[in-house]
């Protein structure tokens, strides 16, 4: 986990035996991940209709896999959880904001708080 983080790692004698244990491993994990990234943000972009297409593709194919109902509960929770976060993401997108995405994960909250 420490080796997708962006901040510095201090250890210490504090520090938890498992971090003491991997943190000469830590740099060369961090590279790997930074080099993933980068990585992708050279591949080309794709297109809307291409990721609806493909993900349309995985959920007939994993049609059977798939609990709809646990995975909506996922999101939500994590939505409602992280929703000032999401809000304010949404609000400084402009495609969001031509969508109103923002107005409408607000109301989804409050549906489904309702609902509880």
């Amino acid at each position: 986990m420490d080796s997708c983080s962006t901040s510095e790692h201090r250890l210490g004698k504090d520090s938890p035996s498992n971090k003491l244990l991997y943190a000469k491993d830590i740099p060369n994990y961090k590279s790997w991940v930074e080099r993933y990234y980068a990585d992708i943000s050279r591949l080309p972009a794709i297109s809307d209709q291409d990721m609806n297409a493909y993900l349309a593709e995985q959920a007939r194919l994993h049609s059977t896999e798939f609990n709809m109902l646990s995975a909506l509960n996922e999101i939500y929770s994590y939505v409602s959880k992280y929703s000032e976060e999401i809000t304010a993401a949404l609000d400084q997108d402009e495609q969001a904001r031509k969508q109103r995405l923002a107005y409408k994960v607000e109301q989804l909250i409050s549906a489904m708080s309702l609902e509880s």
